[in-house]
This record gives structure tokens, C-alpha cells and sequence, in this order.
């Protein structure tokens, strides 16, 4: 579960290339999320007996459990942790995960997010059809974007050209830096931020310039109000305190340069009855009921958008595994991402 990791060689003991250590991936193997198989459609065939017998020598009889109870419970503190680290960066910066889409997405994740989706209690977890080179997509298709600040204070009623002149010479350098890559007029765009606080306060909230640029007295305005608008929602209705004054510290710049975006072909979605991409049953964990379950299992290159089946189940993609929990329903869309949705 990290922060060590197997790499991919030696790696899990799945793999069946030398390694020892039991991993993250050899567990996905006993719950029944990875069948020997089907992995990478077949062109791997994992080494469930060794796994096993590892599992047992290592983990299982140490803590007096069966195999498939301590790989049951490595799962869990995966998810667990996984659970923690996104309320980290949501309910603890004022953000409700259940305001949001879970986008799940790299190889392993498909088969954790079902678990920790209904932790964080999401209506809507999307597996991208891209799902293990989804960065990698993200990396070739994104925007080229600089990132430029100076630090200085000013109070919030400070003269707005004042602002202005800070931000002009940055503009400047960003411009000639984009043009150097390619970039000019409609394929340019300029993001304005500022970090402001309570004057004698160390919190600081990095806030959008939402006005046009350069900025007028209104738009000065608006900044500051935007600016206690985001204070309040992290750090609770009626923080804000005007009367204590506001101070302006560092102002941001993020040039980017845009990309075409790509055409990405979307296809009509037709029935919803998949019995044709039913390739058999086996025992898998299901959470609700704390033990493998005979569920089914579902070959993802014979669904077509529009496609609708119920949990439990799993499905094998050539590129990763998805597990879907019982009460979730998973569909595929018209970009064949597959779409869970939770039950209420």
C-alpha cells in the first residue's frame, strides 16, 4: 500500500517475474477482482498459487486469518486511506465530496473506487475509457500554462493602477515567453489571482480576478468581495471581518498557451440489456456483505454504449479491471467511459 513499492519488476507476486513481497495488486488477485486469465486480455497469466501460498506464510497465519480474510482487510485500509487523503483536500478545504463527480482513473483504481466512492457518499464515480493512460492523455492534450507572482503588500484600497502595474510587466514577459512556443493573440490567455488576508492574519486565500483585466475600481471591488466569500467557505459562515482590514500579498499570473482540443467521437447509446457481455461467475469481495460473493462478470469490449448492469459484478477491460459494488449500477456512456451510480 506504499509508500515502498514492488515496480514492475520484480513486482507482485502475480506477475510471476521473482518477486516476494506481497502487494496491493496480489490482493486485488485473492478477492476475485483479477482472474488469471484475463488480465491485459490474456496476454499475462497470473500466478494465483504462489500468491496464495506467500500470502499465507506471510500475512494470513501470522494474524491467525484465512487468505482471503487478510487480503479482505488490506483492502479496506487501501480504500481507507485513499477515503482519507480525498477529505483532505475537500471536507477539510470547505468542499462537500458529495457536490462532486468521482473520476477514477490509472490501473488499479477502478477496483478501489466502488469502495471508497461510497465512503465519501458521491452520487457519480466516471472510469474513463482511458483509464490507464488517462495522464498521459491529459499530458499530451493540455493546455501549455506558466505560472508567474511577485510578492509585495498592499492594503485592498489601494489605488487600482497601483495593481495594474504590478501585473504589467509579468503580462509582458508571459506574452513574449508563449510567443517563443507559439502561442499568440486568440491562443493566449491571461489568469489574474491574488492572495489576500486579514490585516495581522497569516491565512491567506489565493482569489480569482473574475473582472476584466486590466482592473477598474469595480473590479477591485468584486475581488475583495470574492476574497471573503472564499475566506467564509473555509473557515465557516460569518468569518469574514471587513472591519479588520485587507491586505493584498502576492499577485499571480498563469499564462497559457491553449491547445486544440481533441475530437473525441461520441456514439448514440442503445438498450440497456447486456446479457451478451456476460462471460461467466466467480467469487468476489462484496462490500455490504464482508465476504466473496458469487457475482458476475462482464467483458468490457463486448458493451456498447448505453449498456446498463447491476452490482456485484466486475468488469475486464484490456486495460483495467472495474468492480462494481452491490447497490451500484454501472453504465456505459456514448464515450465509452463506464458511469457507476450509486443506489439512492
Amino acid at each position: 500500500m506504499g509508500p515502498r513499492s514492488a515496480g514492475s519488476r520484480p513486482g507482485p507476486i502475480c506477475y510471476g517475474l521473482g518477486g516476494t513481497e506481497p502487494t496491493l495488486t496480489d490482493v486485488m488477485l485473492l478477492i476475485g477482482y483479477m482472474e488469471p486469465g484475463h488480465f491485459l486480455r490474456g496476454s499475462m497469466t497470473l500466478d494465483v498459487v504462489n500468491t496464495r501460498r506467500i500470502f499465507k506464510e506471510r500475512i494470513a497465519d501470522p494474524l491467525g486469518v484465512s487468505v482471503e480474510e487478510a487480503a479482505i482487510g488490506i483492502y479496506r485500509i487501501a480504500a481507507a486511506q485513499i477515503t482519507d487523503l480525498i477529505r483532505t483536500i475537500t471536507v477539510e478545504r470547505g468542499l462537500d465530496p458529495r457536490d462532486f463527480v468521482l473520476h477514477a482513473f490509472g490501473g488499479t483504481c477502478g477496483m478501489l473506487a466502488s469502495a471508497f466512492g461510497e465512503e465519501l457518499e458521491v452520487k457519480r464515480i466516471v472510469i474513463p475509457y482511458t483509464a490507464s493512460v488517462n495522464c498521459a492523455f491529459g499530458l499530451v492534450t493540455a493546455d501549455v500554462r506558466h505560472e508567474y507572482s511577485t510578492t509585495t503588500t498592499l492594503p485592498s484600497d489601494v489605488d487600482v493602477g497601483e495593481v495594474n502595474a504590478i501585473f504589467a510587466p509579468l503580462t509582458e514577459r508571459a506574452r513574449q515567453q508563449l510567443e517563443a512556443e507559439g502561442f499568440t493573440g486568440e491562443a493566449t490567455r491571461f489568469d489574474w489571482s491574488v492572495d489576500l488576508r486579514y490585516r495581522r492574519q497569516v491565512h491567506e486565500v489565493t482569489t480569482p480576478v473574475r473582472a476584466t483585466t486590466p482592473l477598474d475600481a469595480s473590479g477591485l471591488a468584486a475581488l475583495i468581495d470574492d476574497f471573503e466569500s472564499l475566506y467564509e467557505r473555509k473557515f465557516g459562515k460569518g468569518s469574514a471581518y471587513r472591519e479588520a482590514g485587507i491586505e493584498m500579498t502576492m499577485f499571480r499570473l498563469t499564462a497559457s498557451g491553449l491547445m486544440q482540443p481533441p475530437r473525441l467521437p461520441v456514439e448514440a447509446e442503445g438498450e440497456a440489456a447486456c446479457e451478451g457481455a456476460r462471460i461467466g461467475r466467480r467469487p468476489i469481495f462484496v462490500e455490504v456483505r464482508g465476504r466473496l460473493v458469487e457475482s458476475d462478470i462482464y467483458d468490457f469490449s463486448r458493451l456498447s454504449p448505453g449498456n446498463r448492469l447491476l452490482g456485484p459484478a466486475v468488469i475486464h477491460t484490456p486495460i483495467t479491471t472495474i468492480a462494481v459494488q452491490e447497490g451500484q449500477t454501472a453504465r456505459m456512456d456514448g464515450y465509452r467511459n463506464i458511469v457507476l451510480e450509486m443506489e439512492g
